[in-house]
């Protein structure tokens, strides 16, 4: 799926700017001499190494949340944008002031929507027109979300729209959304003679989206699938759905069927909101001959509508998944169908008897077979990345060690190693001073064990052959050779990123802790042999505690504790 581009004015929730009353009172100055004058003028040509140097140092600013300092660079750049007459370069400096308002200014957070429809009354440009009602449709969604407790607590009023914006009810924001996002395509013939490229100063591009999705009907028509996907509905979409005559099974035909369903969605009827839009730029996509971004278009309807029918999705996604890989064989596009077949195919190794090894193993080579192969044919591909990304996660290096956490003196001490993609693996054996150096480094309170140890000796760990994007085990033997406890620390080829499974710690002992909780403030300490089970008498028993700060702090010894002929210690809790 190709990532949606999104407008630079997409609303942060991070900025902690509140703009003076002086910059209110210029702004709306400003937006008013805009809507008179700019809009109905051409665009010069930008300084684009100037915009992108102060469109750098507003990002940097925004890094460090100095928003002040962002906000001023955002006004020199709203002055100087002016002056041009560049109205993108206006468009997205405006965008970056109202956030400011809309985000965090109670009083005034109103007043962009005032602005902006003034704009837009005034702006004689199809391409602009449509900008602003994307743009509108979005902020109020954002503004919706930002106080929708208190929206939500409100009764519907129908078709009645108070003059106060503060007043309204979630089914006008919502139907205001709607409405601008129909208006943001409506002009579809003239947007779809605007290149995206026109607009780079407000649209982030990617060459992806420069080939698939050049024109700026593209861009706000998926927009507009984004954006209505965050319009709830309220009844189920499977009524709706059934007035229409609509099947589940309809909604995953392919693309030359789906645009021939008719969802005209009608007030409140929002669920089809999402379904419509893809319809409409299916349609407008089929009719251009655009068969590679129709492609992408189905294939991420479908992850949409995996989300809505799942059991559905399993059913009938992987049969048409397989249609479209026929269609495109040979063909670099099938690499975006491969992809999504992937996740099927893997889906159906966790769903095989996990005590069905075989079955497991073949299925999960023959994914990894179909990622090499198709990564070799197509390695110019510009999104074969998703591929190699999958291939990656599927081969992943990574192994864990299991295995007592106490040994005794006599006998092998073995311990497991499960492991992935591992070709080489070596162990460290040290001896720790003491338990509670052990047990520090262990819960990872302090971190200074490096110097409170002493390598006893390595041993190379010999793993069977395995494919790299299958699971090995094998054993291994310990023997430090007395009382004590003792850490291993691991070094693989290749290395995991897995830093968790690189240590393992363990004491030599023959005798074993049983502990209860006798009541609220006493527990029982039970010390025997550990192979024999016989009770052991006068052992000692030491009860530790952590004060202060987890990080810096250091176990005490709060008492100390001997066990009686029956190998039983008490410990009060001191209150």
């Amino acid at each position: 799926m190709i990532i949606l581009n999104y407008f630079y004015f997409r609303l942060s929730k991070w900025f902690t700017y509140l703009q003076t009353t002086m910059n209110k009172i210029y702004l709306t100055l400003l937006l008013i001499a805009l809507a008179s004058g700019v809009f109905s003028q051409t665009n010069r040509p930008m300084n684009r190494d100037h915009y992108a140097n102060e469109w750098a140092k507003v990002a940097e600013f925004e890094k460090k949340s100095l928003p002040r300092s962002a906000s001023a660079t955002v006004n020199a750049i709203l002055q100087q944008a002016v002056k041009d007459k560049n109205s993108p370069q206006i468009i997205k400096a405006l965008i970056h002031q109202g956030k400011y308002d809309l985000t965090l200014d109670a009083q005034n957070d109103t007043l962009i929507f005032r602005n902006l429809n003034e704009m837009l009354g005034k702006s004689g440009s199809v391409v602009e027109k449509s900008v602003l009602h994307s743009m509108l449709a979005e902020l109020y969604l954002q503004y919706y979300q930002k106080d929708r407790w208190n929206i939500d607590q409100r009764t519907d009023l129908g078709d009645f729209v108070p003059a106060d914006m503060k007043e309204w009810t979630r089914n006008i924001f919502f139907n205001k959304a709607v409405e601008h996002l129909d208006a943001s395509v409506a002009a579809e013939e003239e947007l779809v003679e605007a290149k995206v490229e026109s607009y780079a100063a407000v649209v982030e591009l990617g060459k992806a989206s420069r080939r698939f999705y050049p024109t700026m009907y593209d861009f706000l028509a998926r927009r507009a699938i984004e954006l209505s996907g965050q319009v709830n509905q309220d009844e189920d979409l499977n009524r709706v759905l059934a007035r229409k005559n609509i099947s589940q099974e309809s909604l995953f035909a392919p693309a030359d069927e789906f645009v021939k369903l008719s969802f005209t969605p009608q007030q409140a009827e929002y669920g089809l909101l999402v379904l419509e839009n893809y319809r409409k730029l299916l349609s407008s996509l089929l009719q251009r001959n655009m068969d590679s971004s129709v492609l992408l278009v189905e294939l991420e309807k479908s992850d949409y509508l995996r989300g809505l029918y799942y059991s559905t999705y399993i059913s009938l996604a992987r049969p048409a998944l397989e249609k479209l890989l026929a269609k495109w064989e040979g063909d670099e596009m099938s690499v975006e169908i491969i992809d999504k077949l992937s996740q099927f195919y893997l889906h159906e190794v966790d769903l095989t008897n996990a005590e069905d090894t075989i079955q497991r193993r073949e299925k999960t080579g023959e994914v990894y077979e179909l990622l090499k192969k198709t990564i070799a044919d197509f390695p110019k591909y510009e999104r074969i990345s998703i591929l190699q990304n999958r291939l990656s996660q599927l081969t992943q290096p990574a192994f864990t060690v299991t295995g007592a956490g106490t040994f005794p003196k006599e006998g092998n001490k073995e311990l497991k190693v499960n492991f992935k993609n591992i070709r080489s693996l070596t162990a460290k054996l040290y001896r720790v001073n003491s338990p509670i150096e052990m047990l520090e480094e262990k819960l990872k309170v302090r971190g200074r064990i490096a110097g409170k140890r002493v390598l006893i000796k390595e041993i190379p760990i010999s793993l069977p052959d395995t494919p790299e994007y299958w699971h090995g085990e094998t054993t291994f033997t310990v023997n430090p050779g007395g009382f004590g406890s003792y850490m291993l620390t691991f070094s693989s080829s290749p290395e995991t990123n897995d830093t968790r499974g690189s240590e393992y710690y363990f004491s030599v002992s023959d005798m074993a802790v049983f502990a209860r909780g006798s009541s609220d403030n006493q527990y029982d300490f039970f010390v025997v042999d550990r192979t024999t089970g016989v009770p052991v008498p006068n052992a000692k028993v030491g009860i530790y505690k952590l004060p202060g700060n987890w990080n810096n702090s250091q176990l005490t010894l709060d008492q100390s504790i001997t066990t009686n002929e029956l190998g039983l210690a008490v410990y009060n809790k001191k209150i």
